[in-house]
């Protein structure tokens, strides 16, 4: 099959984990079929992080056998047939879905949601109380909501999305591809006196302001009491940009690192990894990658969100500032317990979220998106799009280019 993804950058699989889902994702569907890759704010991103760095991240693509479709979506649409266009994320599909619709009849549409968006801004709303945060979420709920409702197939991360989707959107079809985790030899934290934390976390948009507000509620609330109690502790903050509320948390306890090229190094020497997080969607990345390094994790009840894993076996949980300090106290007092809780969530992830268990799903994917119904462009808003096309080609650049 020849399939298309658009989204609107480059993947970073680097900086965030949504990215490296993607190409870990991309690697699968490699095997066998063609996979083309439009990213229409190239030019954008590129202002943000440099030439040599967008450069390198083309190249990623190209190596793992990705043909990069330069230009816009339209041009993308019509440079060859698709047997399906996969939006990542719904933000970029607003404004396309009648133009696939249109230029690619006989493909299936396809949104991979990476996180219910919505789900994810009403709980900040929850959180924080402010009524500008919950207008957000109505208009993003909305908008979302439309664009799962005009698709074929709403690819999930989670179960738990699914079902959210399925209840708002009864009909649309919907696909579960978790967070994809190459399991990685058990890193080693037996040292007696490790008292090292570590939190990874991106802070760009979306989803960067859960990271923040997760690191400014555990300095501000919960390290002070792990501090009381264990004084040489220690926390790092891997990820960027750079953010202005998070380099204000360095301290003598805490570290901000920024952009690192390579997590592994501060995975291997941290003693535990924490993921306080008050709100959020989709599957934390940061969880399964420490989990897959054989780091024991200490967390939320919404960090642990969608992964289905066993509170207290495979990773603590603690939803308050005592609970969560005193699970962070034990792990870096205890090493017995130490070892139970990273070695469960190992082997967790292992059957779960390797690429071994999570290529049989895409499998199921590829076959089931073949047995999908393709909705079909009203005769109305077909003669609209043909209207809007006709005008954009004959007459509105030659008013642009009087002016």
């Amino acid at each position: 099959m020849n399939l298309l993804i658009v989204s609107d950058f480059l993947p970073t699989p680097d900086r965030n984990s949504a990215d490296f889902r993607l190409m870990r994702l991309m690697a699968m569907l490699l095997s066998a079929h063609r996979v083309f890759y439009c990213a229409p704010g190239e030019q954008r991103q590129a202002a943000k992080l440099g030439a040599e760095a967008i450069a390198r991240y083309r190249e990623a693509l190209v190596t793992c056998g990705v043909q990069v479709v330069d230009g816009s979506v339209l041009a993308a649409l019509r440079a060859r047939p698709y047997d399906a266009v996969i939006f990542e994320w719904h933000f970029p599909a607003v404004a396309c879905i009648d133009m696939v619709r249109r230029l690619q009849p006989a493909a299936r549409l396809v949104v991979d949601s990476v996180d219910v968006v919505f789900h994810r801004l009403e709980a900040k709303a929850r959180v924080t109380g402010r009524a500008e945060d919950a207008e957000k979420a109505a208009r993003t709920k909305t908008e979302e909501l439309a664009v799962y409702a005009q698709s074929d197939l709403v690819i999930t991360v989670t179960d738990a999305d699914a079902q959210i989707l399925r209840d708002e959107v009864p009909g649309t079809p919907t696909f579960t591809i978790p967070n994809i985790h190459p399991l990685q030899t058990p890193v080693a934290v037996d040292a007696a006196d490790a008292a090292t934390l570590l939190f990874i976390g991106s802070y760009a948009r979306p989803g960067g302001e859960t990271n923040i507000d997760a690191m400014r509620y555990f300095c501000g609330e919960v390290l002070p009491l792990v501090a009381a109690e264990c004084p040489h502790v220690r926390l790092r903050i891997v990820g960027g940009p750079r953010n202005a509320d998070i380099d204000a948390l360095a301290s003598p306890h805490v570290e901000v690192l920024g952009f690192v090229p390579e997590t592994q190094p501060y995975l291997a020497t941290a003693t535990v990894s924490i993921a306080p997080l008050r709100f959020g969607g989709g599957m934390k990345g940061k969880i399964g990658e420490a989990m897959s390094f054989g780091l024991p994790v200490v967390t939320t009840s919404t960090g642990i969100e969608g992964f289905g894993l066993t509170p207290g076996e495979h990773a603590l949980v603690g939803d308050t500032p005592r609970a969560f300090a005193d699970h962070v106290i034990a792990l870096l007092r205890d090493p017995g317990l130490r070892d139970r809780v990273r070695m469960a969530g190992h082997r967790f992830i292992s059957d779960h979220y390797s690429d071994v268990a999570v290529q049989a799903r895409v499998q199921r994917l590829l076959a089931q998106l073949q047995q999908t119904p393709i909705k079909r462009l009203s005769p109305l808003r077909r003669a609209r799009g043909l209207l809007r096309a006709a005008w954009a080609q004959h007459l509105g650049w030659r008013l642009k280019a009087g002016r």
